[in-house]
């Protein structure tokens, strides 16, 4: 929080009309963490803000980008296009997704760097946003395996849990990657992570698929990460 303060970011809201993100938007707001750039239809924003009794204001402490009419659509479909037009996608179908997927746009103003960051998903389908992510910001240089990874905030400590959602049965590799992309992550947060790699057994205890894996995974990941 206190690193958030310091230099606050703008973050879009893909589904910024929702009354749960329009809450957050404004906790962020009043904590000094966060510009709030919300997706939806502007005049539905600003007659649930009033309706909910919010106090941020599109324009000024936060902005808003309107599904219906905004002038950044054309040009963003376009690119959108190229990016997805090997998978089915042709023109007119870009520009319909555009004004229809808060995600897509979203991810759109991520790429062009209109924005810091990105939150999606309060509805819909997991892989239906994870598609957009994967097709239009995809991943950095380097890395070939996309991951989920959750953090838990108990008490006394915080856990992080990767992966349970993009990849259904990852290979050994695929495990290790996502593994030392977690600890890279857990590592920005200041913290020195301890990593258990889980299957159904301890230690070696099983021959089973999954464990073998998951031993595979661990040999990877102590020649790479050596010090871990």
């Amino acid at each position: 929080f206190a690193a958030a303060k310091a230099a606050p970011k703008r973050i879009v809201f893909a589904e910024g009309e929702d009354e749960r993100v329009l809450r957050a938007a404004q906790t962020g707001i009043d904590e000094g963490i966060v510009f709030p750039v919300l997706v939806g239809r502007t005049d539905v924003i600003e007659s649930r803000v009033k309706r909910l009794g919010l106090r941020l204001t599109l324009g000024k402490d936060c902005e808003g980008v309107n599904v219906l009419d905004d002038p950044r659509y054309k040009e963003y479909s376009q690119e959108y296009y190229m990016l997805a037009r090997r998978k089915g996608i042709n023109r007119p179908q870009a520009l319909e997704e555009m004004r229809t997927r808060p995600t897509l746009i979203g991810a759109m103003l991520l790429r062009r760097g209109d924005v810091d960051g990105m939150l999606c998903g309060t509805f819909g389908n997991y892989s239906d946003h994870l598609r957009y992510v994967r097709t239009v910001i995809g991943m950095r240089d380097g890395v070939h395996t996309l991951a989920a990874m959750q953090m838990i905030m108990l008490p006394g400590r915080q856990l992080f849990i990767c992966d349970t959602h993009a990849n259904r049965d990852p290979s050994a590799e695929e495990v290790a990657e996502m593994t030392m992309l977690a600890v890279e992550q857990v590592q920005r947060f200041g913290m020195e992570p301890s990593v258990a790699l889980l299957s159904h057994s301890s230690f070696g205890s099983s021959d089973a698929l999954s464990a073998v894996k998951m031993r595979e995974a661990l040999e990877i990941i102590l020649r790479r990460m050596p010090g871990l």
